[in-house]
């Protein structure tokens, strides 16, 4: 939408290298300053598209009959741009514009009514503004055997500040310098209510967006270029044209950006592909900001869909810290020639900073018990990536609070009939990862590992990783194995508080072998004081702990039990040499205690 109104309000002043004939009734002198200047059947063809204007009146311009004659001169030295920063008028108006592209398999028409320009000045435009705007065209073929899809697309207004024709024109139609900076094009612009039809199965309707410091930069390839050599590729399709068409796109994806994009109150119709059933969606908001046409922040609020009898809301769906630049430079490589199977996979994936998941609600139809439903509630699942090695994220923290979810009665799931078995009727989760990595130390910490499940129990673990290079993080899955061979466990702290499961589990053994409750939890509490010696032998730690266990079991209130690697850590190294895992336990420290 953006690329068509830009292309549209480039068009006013003729600015291609092609033009349909044109009809100069006259040109301003300067005693006609301040008078209405009116020309008639405008146009002009290009390789983006032909486009029409039947009318432009301009009132106040400074121009002499020479600049406004040299817009239209396809011989004149001076670029476009540059004859067009020559203009300034107090307002320009435009009835009608019409735009008409074809690109492969897909053709549009757009029209933009009722257009004005206020306060031009050097080829910047102070306001621009239009009543309404229309799109009507034909998409891409699903498949080739499908029809094509009309798509019909109407805007209620636009509006756009301070924009700089002169700037957008010669990115669209001049060959830039190596890395040319981005410049911003235009400050705000405002679109009022859009409704879209594609087909007849889907209808969506935007109540409004905004765009602000929407920003351009001119290709060492002019744009007109790459977008003819773009649909010359799609139509005659010889040996490689994906392969070019994709560096074209990385090409374009470095041209634009946004500063900020909001869209709001977004409602949609539609019908499932499978099974033709109506259903429904509903967005509250949808923002994104960045410095690229890639957004570094995308973010959605007050997602509903109800769709083939299941309803789904999202409070809250949001990626941020995104970098784009190792994709688009993978594209690019591709596209010089670099085969798609020579290329690593991994320069194909952004990085991502956080992606947060909040304010969940499920409730649909379970496809594995008929008559039944999954009824789930998320409070907020979060994780944040830093300190990245290539494409591997080095620091990660993952955050899941309150995964509530109800337990159908009849359901055939082995783990949850379980479940309900003890008499819990649901699962109320909550959960948190934290690793962090220290290059310079080859430490990798893991802070903490929790899980507490509500009525059950709550479980911690901390633990320190040694001689952790950045080769364990290699893409390379060898490189990655032997590095690994090389990492060792300092310490691990384990911590586990009971909330009524341990109490459950005992009384369902009892029940299942038809005894007292007491006399099982007994018969649990001194196996393992017994069994625990037993199996790790002759270790100094081994009574204490069998004892700390029997004393949990006997009085279920909390337990810790703390490893603790001598001389510098144990690796997979010691259990090879070894070949006994009791003996390199003996190089392991262990302290417990229980109800503490």
């Amino acid at each position: 939408m953006t690329r068509n109104t830009t292309a549209a309000l480039a068009a006013i002043l003729l600015a291609s290298a092609a033009p349909l004939p044109l009809a100069l009734p006259f040109a301003p002198t300067a005693a006609q300053a301040q008078s209405v200047v009116t020309f008639d059947n405008l146009g002009f063809k290009s390789d983006i598209g032909a486009v029409s204007i039947p009318k432009i009146m301009i009132e106040g311009t400074n121009a002499t009959k020479a600049d406004i004659e040299g817009l239209f001169d396809t011989k004149a030295s001076a670029t476009v741009a540059e004859r067009l920063s020559r203009i300034s008028a107090r307002s320009i108006s435009i009835p009608v514009i019409e735009i008409r592209q074809s690109v492969g398999e897909t053709e549009s028409v757009t029209t933009y009514r009722d257009t004005t320009f206020r306060n031009v000045a050097n080829g910047v435009i102070g306001e621009a503004s239009m009543t309404s705007w229309s799109v009507k065209g034909k998409g891409a073929r699903p498949r080739p055997s499908a029809p094509s899809v009309d798509i019909d697309v109407a805007g209620s207004s636009l509006s756009i500040k301070s924009f700089d024709l002169a700037l957008m024109l010669r990115a669209f139609f001049t060959k830039g310098g190596a890395n040319e900076p981005l410049k911003t094009v235009a400050t705000e612009q405002t679109i009022g209510r859009t409704v879209m039809k594609v087909g007849n199965d889907v209808s969506i309707v935007i109540a409004g967006a905004s765009i602000r410091d929407f920003k351009m930069r001119a290709l060492a390839t002019p744009f007109t270029e790459i977008m003819a050599e773009t649909k010359k590729n799609e139509t005659e399709k010889k040996p490689g044209w994906e392969q070019r068409n994709l560096v074209h796109a990385s090409q374009m994806l470095s041209m634009f950006a946004l500063g900020t994009m909001e869209m709001t109150g977004l409602t949609a119709q539609f019908k499932d592909p499978a099974s033709g059933a109506p259903g429904s969606m509903a967005l509250d908001k949808v923002s994104m900001s960045g410095q690229s046409l890639m957004p570094e922040r995308f973010s959605m609020q007050g997602m509903k869909v109800d769709a083939s009898g299941a309803k789904v809301q999202f409070g809250e769906i949001t990626f941020s810290g995104m970098d784009f630049s190792s994709m688009i430079s993978a594209l690019q490589k591709v596209g010089d020639g670099q085969k798609m199977e020579d290329a690593d996979p991994t320069q194909f994936i952004p990085k991502i900073g956080l992606m947060r998941f909040a304010g969940i609600d499920i409730d649909a139809p379970d496809a594995k018990s008929p008559g039944q439903r999954v009824k789930a509630r998320l409070g907020l699942f979060e994780t944040t990536m830093a300190n990245h090695v290539g494409a591997i994220p080095a620091d990660i923290a993952v955050t899941l609070d309150r995964l509530q979810m109800d337990i159908p009665a009849n359901t055939r799931e082995k783990g949850l009939q379980d479940i309900l078995k003890l008499g819990y009727k649901a699962l109320d989760i909550s959960g948190r990862y934290d690793q962090k990595w220290q290059e310079a130390s080859k430490t990798l910490r893991l802070n903490e590992f929790s899980l507490k499940s509500a009525g059950m129990f709550a479980a911690t673990a901390k633990a320190e990783i040694g001689n952790v290079t950045r080769e364990v993080f290699n893409t390379d899955k060898a490189v990655a194995a032997v590095a690994a061979l090389g990492v060792n466990a300092r310490s691990v702290d384990l911590a586990v508080v009971n909330d009524s499961l341990v109490e459950k589990l005992i009384a369902q053994q009892a029940r299942e072998a038809r005894r007292k409750v007491e006399d099982v939890k007994a018969e649990m509490a001194a196996g393992a004081a017994l069994m625990i010696p037993m199996f790790l032998g002759d270790h100094p730690g081994a009574k204490v702990l069998g004892a700390t266990l029997g004393k949990f079991i006997a009085n279920p209130k909390n337990v810790k039990v703390t490893l603790t690697a001598k001389d510098g850590g144990v690796g997979a190294p010691d259990f090879i040499a070894s070949g006994n895992p009791m003996d390199v336990l003996k190089k392991v420290d262990i302290t417990s205690s229980a109800n503490e």
